[in-house]
């Protein structure tokens, strides 16, 4: 599964990690089936709504057999900054993908510290990275699981306000169910707290993604930050990583 596929609506619903993808993955499939996803085990193990439907990278849309020319594609985005300090809240605070049990030799090869904290983890942005695979995958820029342009959609839904993308999805489907808050596990980390340095590798981090082309507002809170960092790309002082 790469977006959410609704086949008897022609709707694919595409959404990275950190942008809500677990409550919309509830969402819809409450939707579709008209009852709630229940967490279950099955030998032992709890089955979780990630393990089921998990959104992957936007270049497996074309190889993964299912033909969606024709269908109707929405896409939700989030503001890049923000994002990223959610991951770190949720990924690194709360699950501590990157602490000494669960990937201290890892952390130990290439000479990073664990349990780091937010300055430390962004100073070391492409590193920590590169520890774990959970890691990349939720600090990846949003346009991993979008694709490069919002042309290719017939509307993009906000995740500061996705009110919008309830009311759409209920009028096609009936029912009332409800979008669930799920996986805000982590202390959450305010931009404006941190300290000047650490902004703006935040938005360094950040800038690579091209959401911040498809909504320029986003970008506007850190016009600072985005002056320093276009000045230190042009003196090869910034780290150069994927952007895809």
């Amino acid at each position: 599964m790469v977006p959410y596929f609704l086949p008897q609506h022609k709707l694919a619903v595409f959404f990275s990690p950190k942008v809500a993808g677990t409550s919309v993955r509830l969402f819809l499939l409450e939707l579709e089936n008209g009852f709630p996803f229940p967490t279950f085990q099955a030998q032992g193990e709890v089955k979780q709504i990630d393990g089921i439907i998990r959104n992957r990278p936007f270049r497996e849309v074309r190889t993964n057999r299912k033909d969606i020319r024709g269908w109707e594609k929405v896409a939700i985005i989030r503001d890049p900054v923000k994002r990223l300090l959610s991951a770190y809240s949720n990924r690194v605070l709360h699950y501590r993908e990157l602490s000494e049990d669960t990937n201290g030799p890892a952390l130990a090869k290439v000479g990073l510290e664990p349990d780091p904290d937010v300055a430390t983890f962004f100073g070391n942005f492409l590193a920590y990275r590169r520890v774990a695979g959970t890691i990349q995958r939720h600090f990846a820029p949003q346009s991993r699981f979008l694709g490069r342009s919002a042309d290719y959609f017939d509307r993009v839904y906000r995740f500061e306000d996705l009110a919008p993308f309830e009311a759409d999805m209920r009028a096609r489907f009936g029912g009332q169910a409800a979008m669930p808050r799920s996986q805000t596990g982590g202390t959450k980390q305010r931009f404006e707290a941190l300290d000047d340095e650490t902004q703006i590798n935040v938005v360094d981090a950040a800038s690579r993604c091209r959401v911040f082309d498809w909504a320029p507002d986003y970008a506007e809170p850190y016009a600072d930050q985005l002056k320093e960092v276009r000045r230190r790309n042009d003196r090869g002082q910034s780290e150069v990583w994927d952007a895809a």
